[in-house]
């Protein structure tokens, strides 16, 4: 069965979502949270893409003089229309789910060919 796509926008959003391998003290974070996060995306809309461990994504910040590094795999979500409200809820599922006092959530327009 073919996907119909709509057609009406040149452009939709696409959702990124960074998910870090390990918790705050170093141990790594269980396959499972994955699994789960990956079902919860794909359950509601349909399909995802991933970019997997394999590729290393890491990520620095500083705070309080501190620099922190983290390592992440990301989650890519095409949406069809904007899906702000979903997301802002569900980062705030995930910061639980990964123990995580941040979860980046970054929203951009995916220009359609």
């Amino acid at each position: 069965m073919r996907l119909e796509y709509p057609t009406q926008r040149l452009t939709d959003p696409q959702y990124e979502i960074y998910l870090p391998l390990t918790y705050n003290d170093g141990k790594p974070v269980e396959e499972h949270k994955f699994a789960q996060t990956r079902q919860d995306l794909f359950g509601k809309f349909g399909g995802l893409s991933v970019i997997p461990p394999s590729i290393l994504i890491e990520g620095y910040w500083e705070k309080e003089g501190i620099t922190y590094r983290d390592q992440n795999v990301i989650y890519k979500i095409l949406t069809f229309e904007d899906e702000d409200e979903f997301f802002s809820q569900y980062k705030e599922m995930l910061r639980e789910r990964f123990e995580q006092k941040e979860i980046h959530i970054v929203k951009t327009p995916a220009e359609k060919l």
